[in-house]
Order: structure tokens, then sequence, then C-alpha cells
């Protein structure tokens, strides 16, 4: 009988209402900064897990407030607001003799010590795997960095940007003709921190089965990234094939977007016979019925000829009439939404993508979810911390005496510490 058996019964039980999620239960001592690291372990606090997040002193959240143009509410950060919703935050100086201490506090009841530190940072601090096993023989210690712990550019610093550009995913984005393009959104990040957290689940499975006891895990942005090109790798590794830019679609003379008469950009998913029969008759165009579109085959042979007879033909309408169009033709398409409609998109808002938060000063945000859904349990959300405002409680419950917390909380107020 494991220490979750009891709360796994209740979440199958009719009181299973009264646990958040799925991972309620698991402790996660949580040091990433940024994005990719915070982005796991909002995915593990949607899901369910504490997520106590420590900070240094003087610290803004990992991000430095006199970097890029920033949005902000009131004097909080946005981006930080986004990430950390469900979290507590704490704030220790792990230089000191004492943050230490508070630290290894949390450790001996936790279940997971997670960070997106460059690698070395840890073992510098002395808070690798190897010395916090002493403390909790059990913890799992995750990290995730550009490059990993080991290898010729592990030393290396490394973001998003360099990650795309180093696992090719680079140089299949963007126009023929025309220079390589960054992923619109941080795909790097966002798929580092996703895999960290299927790591991590995973390694709290495989604990809990007896399959494992403490374990070390090593994460990189640059593995995730490389991991996401399967059927391309694949193609390589069996002919030679090396894709270039795919422009908008890239599988077909069908598959990729087209400017309408409004300005406006439609995209079609056709690359399947059955699919084209149904295009064809949406578009209405008798030079598409010509013999070398017929199949497939012929169609990718005579790839320019055709877009250019369907970009002539999507310029006759505006997006919202070829939309209606293709909707009663039954062929994959969409029209390419700007952020704003993306986000009030009638599917998006029905599948609950969008959830309300209220804010302690009693405004209402909205942020988007994560995408996983169980009905067994309350899905509810908590507005992002104050940085270090848990600092008190938490020491408290970990068992740290009322002398120790209020050495801690004046090195919190400390002003000129230094960011890890």
């Amino acid at each position: 009988m494991n220490k979750y058996s009891d709360e796994a019964k209740n979440a199958t039980s009719g009181d299973s209402k009264k646990i958040r999620g799925p991972l309620h239960g698991i402790t996660v001592v949580d040091l990433s900064w940024h994005l990719a690291g915070p982005y796991c372990t909002l995915i593990l606090s949607d899901l369910g897990a504490r997520v106590i997040k420590v900070e240094p002193p003087s610290a803004h959240g990992g991000y430095d407030p006199s970097g890029f143009a920033r949005h902000k509410f009131g004097d909080e950060d946005a981006h930080y607001m986004a990430l950390n919703r469900n979290k507590q935050s704490v704030v220790i100086d792990l230089k000191s003799k004492e943050g230490r201490a508070a630290f290894e506090s949390l450790v001996a009841k936790a279940d997971v010590v997670f960070n997106n530190f460059r690698a070395g940072v840890m073992r510098r601090l002395r808070l690798d795997y190897e010395n916090l096993r002493k403390v909790n023989p059990s913890i799992i210690c995750a990290s995730l960095s550009s490059f990993g712990k080991d290898g010729p550019y592990a030393s290396r610093p490394g973001v998003d940007l360099v990650v795309q550009a180093l696992s090719g995913g680079m140089s299949i984005t963007g126009e023929i003709g025309r220079g390589p393009v960054r992923a619109g959104i941080p795909l790097g990040d966002l798929a580092g921190g996703m895999w960290a957290a299927i790591s991590i689940i995973s390694a709290v499975r495989s604990r809990e089965k007896g399959l494992s006891k403490g374990m070390d895990l090593d994460v990189s942005l640059l593995d995730g990234q490389v991991a996401m090109l399967p059927y391309m790798a694949a193609y390589h590794f069996l002919d030679g094939y090396i894709p270039g830019p795919q422009g908008s679609g890239g599988h077909a003379p069908t598959y990729r977007a087209f400017q309408c008469a409004d300005g406006r950009y439609v995209v079609i998913a056709v690359s399947d016979q059955k699919y084209w029969e149904r295009l064809s008759k949406a578009i209405n165009d008798p030079r598409i019925m010509d013999s070398r579109f017929a199949t497939p085959h012929s169609r990718q042979a005579h790839r320019q000829d055709l877009e250019s007879i369907l970009e002539e033909d999507f310029l006759r309408f505006a997006s919202a009439e070829w939309c209606d169009r293709l909707t009663k033709a039954d062929v994959g398409h969409s029209r390419v939404n700007r952020l704003d409609e993306a986000l009030s998109d009638p599917q998006v808002v029905h599948r609950g993508m969008i959830i309300p938060i209220q804010h302690r000063s009693g405004a209402i945000h909205r942020f988007v979810a994560t995408p996983t859904r169980f009905p067994e349990f309350e899905m509810e959300h908590t507005p992002a911390p104050l940085i270090g405002e848990d600092t008190d409680t938490v020491l408290r419950e970990f068992g740290l005496s009322s002398e120790a917390i209020e050495v801690i909380l004046k090195q919190k107020e400390a002003t000129h510490a230094k960011q890890w």
C-alpha cells in the first residue's frame, strides 16, 4: 500500500470532486524560470500537483524587468501570471546556510525537485541528485536544459531560437526562396516543457509501482525538437531526403494557404483523391478537371500549373464565402485566424480552452487552459502567486521554527541579491 492509496481511492469514489486533479498528493519543488520550466510545472499544477515555486531574494519570477517590452497588470508581469497559476511562491536564498536548510526541509517531504538551469548549475549549488537523495532517498530530480547534462554542447547557452535552428526545424519553416523562419510560437521551449512533464509523471508512476525509487531525469530542449521530426527523419535515413521550406503546407499543391478576395487567407488540407473530388466540385472551375490533375501523382507532377489556377480561383470570393463552400463540400479547411479570432472561436470556447481566473484585486483575467480533461475531478484555478507570498506559511508547514523563518524572511527583503 503506497502513500497515495487513500487519495486514489477517493478519486474513484463519490468524494472525488474534493480532489483537484489526478496528480493530487504530488509535491513539486520548482526552481524554474523563463518559459520552458514554468510551462512544465504549469502542466503539473493544472493536473493537481502541489507546486512550490522557489525564488531567490529580489527575484522577478526569472524575468529581467529591464529586458524587452513586457505586458503588465499593475506591477505584475503578464508572462509570469500566465505560467504560474495554481502554484505557491516562497523566497529562499539557497546560497545561505539558513536558506539551504529551509530548502532541504522542502525536499525531505517532496516528490519532485525540478529546474531548468543551464547544465552544471545544480551541481555547483550542491543541489544535484546525488546531494538531494541524501535528504530524501525517493526524490525525483528533473532537469530541463537546452542541450542536456552531457555531450559537446552541454555547457553552451541556449534558448528556444537556438534550438529551433539547431534541430533543423527552421530550415523547413518559411517560404521557398526566402530565409529561414522561426515558428511563431516558441516550440522549443513549449515542447521541452511538455517532454519534461511527461518524464516527471512517468517517473512518479514508476516509483508508485515499485519499479524505481528515486530518479535523476535529464531532459533537453534540443532532444525534444529532434523527437518532433519522426517521419521526416525516417525519410532521410531511408533515401537521403532533405526537406526545404514548407511554406503554408508542403504535402501537396492542395495542402496550403490561398489568398482570397478580401485579402484574408484560407487553408485547404486535401491530399486524398476523395477530398480532391469534393474540392473540385466546390471550386467549380473546368480547368482543374484537366487530365494533368486527375491523380495525386499527376497533380504533384504539375504542381505549379495547378497552384496557379487555384490561386486565381480563390481570389474570386472572400474568405467567408470560401469557408461556406468548403464546409458544405465537407473539405478540411480553415481561415487563417488572427490571435483574437482564434481565442474567441466557438470551438475553442466550447471546449473550455479559455479559463477565467479571479485576481486578488477582484479583476477577472482570462488565460488558455491545459487541454487535458478529467471529468472525475474539480479542476479549479488560483491566480499566480505574488513572489514570495507563501514563504511564511509553507516553511512553517514544512517544520521550520519561527526563528528560522524570521531569518529567511529577512534574507527575502534583501534588495541587492543577484539572480541565480
